[in-house]
């Protein structure tokens, strides 16, 4: 079988598990009826419910429509996917994002690389996410901190000092968005009520709706409880299940209707008896709404649909305002901001004088999708001036949203650009720098900070000692924690000690990024794993005062490093300490097949001489090749410009005077292969008739080196397989073969 065919029939049999394990069909859909329907109106239904929004009946119907392999056109795939994504079913979308695009990136929108970059981050798959994120224009900064290791533990710098708390008021439905004010908490959420409406074609129950709660009422489960226990139960979602949109709208969109407690636990009341009554005056309005805000005056502010949707179906948001009291809110009416037909405004933060209102929007024109906007007033009793928007210090190319006001004085809101820890994280700045356009956010510590979306940040006084936000960290589900700081925890707390080094090339002494490195900490005869970063760092904590014996594997390499031995210390300090390795871990056996270019020779075009700037560099492949009984491919390579033929002969040449020089050194012509591969293995875009740079072209006129053998017997490497280990694993002494810690000469 040819090797094209043996793909097709690995991607066919790929989605084909896929839609097996999918949730078919809803309660739209008759099973029977729709296998009768003819494929072409199974596509047209099902593009007429995604072109309006309605995720799950698409999905329900592309799936019935893909059942037959010859379907699999990428345009329907790509739209079911987006359904997934939109139904935060993320694992189901990447399945069929790797279906589409085997080649990692190649052919993939810049919107699918954003959102697959963004589903492995929420994974903790951080360099897998880098990948796909540096090919997105300004997404570089954020890939570069998901490469690295150090700079995502900074991150969680300040775990130890907060206390994450799940609060009792959540549910299996979705609640967001809190707000605290005169010891009563505001929230969002989508629980049915007794009065079932539907909700502008969406076809679910109930509508997302206002509530309230006497903050003493609001009890705090540990987060360890729930996750160390069998009380988070995955959703089985029946056929009525309906989910709507992403974040970007989240605050009032309808969600999904599931039968049964998310919790099974006996600190949460069951759904027909919910924690916590709606505000009055919201149980009839007929349309969502979301994300409260109130200044000291009780006027209150939320996020509302438009009553209808427009032409194309699209339902924007819009800022509505009403007069608060203990007997309900009256006076509701819709602020002078947004657009029925154009852009939507949403999350409104007010301050406590109501001459500050904060919000988000798509306006056009702005810094990216959603950015945040500003509008001012002298006094409560004046109409707000008009919008403004905040400094690029704040709003980016992605999205920023969930503004808060806290009653220290800090604008809080999330953003998905700003580099975190994946999703939406939550930052916070002065509101008077924020204000003026001047100031560095700052980013949130773990946990309150997760790989998950993190937004809607309220606090009960000026302290800023307790907070309440949203994050879907568990089922992908919106659930609202509390997180309290611990200032006299702190003291106790014995500071962390580390032991680092780094692994390099014998020869060219780079680091090696991507390496496992293994320490024996031969008090325990427990084995720790760390992964190097790209500057080729290991770090490993010290639990106790031992011996440690250090292996690097590599799969690029064709035996594992030699044997470094050291004794680390634990001793509690007044701060974190760093133990350094006397010297660097050094890996030079390379595996037969390992590829790599020789330095940075740039042939001119049409030419194949070596420039005397390639010299020093081909002198380092003479000097690798007398010290180790290699046997080397020269493969060199063209860029597209010319004839597939002429630069066939041109490659062949600059391969062969490459080949000529290692001889004219006493390296043996019986250990090099000249071969010259053309135009036929571009590194970037620039193929024949795509406008280049001569920078770009440059990329592809290379010279690389091939492993093709050895001279002499090699020291195969020990039967380890490092990608079945993680950073930060923990694995008794037993499990690797004996004498893996012994030196390797």
């Amino acid at each position: 079988m040819k090797l094209c065919n043996v793909n097709m029939l690995i991607k066919t049999l790929l989605v084909f598990m896929l839609l097996m394990n999918s949730c078919f069909f809803s309660a739209q859909i008759n099973v029977d009826k729709s296998n009768r329907i003819k494929p072409d109106i199974v596509l047209k239904k099902a593009d007429i419910a995604y072109q309006y929004f309605k995720f799950s009946i698409a999905a329900d119907y592309y799936e019935t429509y893909l059942r037959n392999p010859s379907n699999h056109h990428k345009e329907v795939l790509q739209k079911l996917a987006d359904c997934y994504f939109q139904m935060r079913k993320y694992d189901r979308a990447l399945l069929i994002y790797k279906f589409l695009y085997p080649n990692r990136i190649e052919g993939s929108t810049q919107k699918e690389q954003f959102r697959i970059g963004e589903i492995y981050a929420r994974y903790g798959q951080y360099q897998l996410a880098s990948k796909w994120l540096k090919g997105i224009e300004g997404y570089s900064l954020k890939a570069n901190v998901y490469d690295d290791k150090q700079a995502l533990n900074a991150m969680k710098k300040d775990s130890l000092k907060w206390k994450l708390g799940f609060l009792n008021i959540n549910t299996s439905y979705r609640e967001y968005s809190p707000f605290i004010i005169n010891n009563t908490l505001f929230f969002s959420s989508n629980k049915p009520l007794s009065i079932k409406t539907k909700a502008f074609g969406w076809d679910t129950d109930n509508y997302a709706r206002l509530w309230e709660i006497p903050l003493y009422e609001v009890d705090e489960i540990p987060l360890s409880l729930i996750r160390d226990s069998s009380f988070v139960k995955k959703l089985s979602l029946d056929n009525n299940v309906k989910l709507a949109g992403n974040y970007e709208c989240a605050d009032i969109q309808p969600e999904k209707q599931v039968k049964g407690l998310l919790f099974n636990t006996p600190f949460l009341k069951a759904d027909s008896t919910p924690i916590g009554t709606i505000v009055r005056g919201f149980g009839k309005i007929p349309f969502n709404s979301g994300t409260i805000s109130m200044d000291n005056y009780a006027h209150l502010y939320f996020s509302a649909n438009y009553p209808v949707p427009d032409k194309k179906g699209v339902n924007r948001i819009c800022l509505m305002e009403g007069l608060y009291s203990p007997d309900g809110v009256t006076q509701v009416h819709k602020l002078p901001f947004g657009d029925h037909d154009s852009y939507s405004v949403m999350h409104p933060a007010v301050n406590a004088q109501g001459t500050l209102l904060v919000f988000s929007s798509d306006k056009a024109n702005g810094q990216g999708q959603y950015d945040l906007y500003y509008s001012q007033r002298t006094a409560v009793t004046l109409p707000w001036d008009s919008l403004k928007p905040f400094g690029k210090n704040i709003n980016s190319l992605g999205n920023e949203v969930f503004p808060s006001i806290t009653p220290n004085g800090y604008l809080y809101y999330s953003s998905d650009f700003t580099p975190g820890l994946g999703g939406l994280d939550i930052f916070r700045l002065p509101l008077k720098d924020a204000l003026a356009g001047k100031g560095v956010p700052e980013h949130l510590s773990y946990p309150i900070n997760s790989s998950s979306d993190d937004f809607g940040w309220t606090q009960p006084d000026s302290t800023g000692l307790k907070g309440y936000f949203t994050s879907d960290r568990l089922n992908n589900d919106d659930n609202l924690f509390s997180v309290l700081f611990k200032p006299e925890v702190i003291a106790k707390l014995p500071r962390k000690s580390f032991f680092e080094g780094t692994v390099i090339e014998k020869l060219s002494k780079k680091p090696i990024g991507g390496a496992t490195v293994f320490l024996l900490n031969v008090k325990e005869d427990s084995v720790y794993v760390s992964k190097t970063d790209k500057k080729g760092k290991y770090h490993f904590p010290i639990v106790n005062t031992s011996n440690v014996l250090i292996k690097v594997v590599d799969k690029r390499y064709n035996k594992k490093s030699n044997c470094l031995s050291a004794k680390v210390i634990y001793i509690p300090q007044s701060k974190d300490t760093i133990q350094k390795a006397l010297h660097a871990m050094m890996l030079d056996q390379f595996k037969v097949g390992y590829v790599w270019k020789i330095g940075n020779i740039q042939y001119e075009n049409n030419k194949w001489n070596l420039p005397a700037s390639a010299l020093p560099v081909i002198d380092s492949l003479v000097t690798l090749m007398k010290e180790q009984p290699l046997m080397v491919e020269l493969g060199s390579h063209t860029d597209s410009r010319g004839s597939y033929r002429n630069n066939l002969i041109l490659s062949q040449h600059r391969a062969e005077t490459a080949a000529a020089y290692l001889v004219t050194h006493g390296i043996d012509p019986n250990r090099i292969t000249a071969k010259g591969y053309g135009s036929s293995r571009l590194l970037n875009r620039c193929a024949p008739g795509v406008q280049c740079t001569e920078e770009e072209h440059q990329v592809n006129r290379r010279t690389e080196v091939k492993v093709t053998g050895f001279t002499g017997k090699q020291k195969e490497a020990d039967n380890i397989d490092p990608d079945l280990f993680n950073d930060g694993d923990k694995i008794h002494k037993n499990l690797f073969p004996k004498g893996f810690f012994t030196d390797s000469k």
